[in-house]
């Protein structure tokens, strides 16, 4: 056999095994990229559920001062009614 007629016997294998390789590196590229968002989506995510962590801290914060200075005005008055009480 001729190399030409070996060239006419395999082309459509070496087209098919061509194919198969284009294939195979458009679809790692194409999972990288998606692996790279989903990863940017996670720090995304991990940041926003920081912030609201400290939001909540904050709001916290904030309740348990004005609750502290509620119960010191209550405090003060019951010391004031029972000052004036003989």
């Amino acid at each position: 056999m001729t190399l030409l007629d070996w060239f006419k016997t395999l082309w459509p294998v070496a087209v098919v095994l061509g194919a198969l390789g284009v294939r195979l590196e458009v679809g790692q590229a194409l999972n990288k990229q998606r692996l790279k968002t989903i990863e940017r989506d996670i720090e995304t995510a991990q940041r926003n559920g920081e912030k609201s962590v400290e939001a909540v801290h904050s709001r916290l914060s904030r309740h348990e001062d004005e609750t502290g200075k509620r119960l010191s005005e209550i405090q003060a008055d019951i010391k004031t009614l029972l000052s004036r009480h003989p």
